[in-house]
């Protein structure tokens, strides 16, 4: 499995970069409420992942790491986002 590199730039930090990008408007509209549901579920996610990596026989320990970062990413972009809709409220 190869992953394509752009100039230096992280899955993660391309994310961040897009959500700088949002329309005000566009956030606005979006339920603080629902922005939260969105997180707790991505936490709770994460907290799964985290614990199938501490469980995971060492053979499969990579690949569930990898899920468990994944999982925290989505985590802190649903916490960010719920951030950006709360700073303009």
């Amino acid at each position: 499995m190869t992953m394509a590199i752009r100039q230096n730039r992280t899955p993660t930090a391309d994310r961040h970069a897009d959500l700088a990008r949002v329309d005000r408007r566009t956030i606005e509209h979006l339920e603080p409420a629902d922005l939260f549901d969105a997180w707790m579920f991505a936490e709770a996610d994460a907290t799964l992942a985290i614990a199938t990596w501490r469980s995971a026989p060492t053979e499969e320990k990579g690949d569930a790491h990898a899920a468990y970062l994944a999982a925290l990413d989505r985590e802190t972009q649903a916490a960010r986002v719920l951030a950006l809709r709360l700073s303009f409220a």
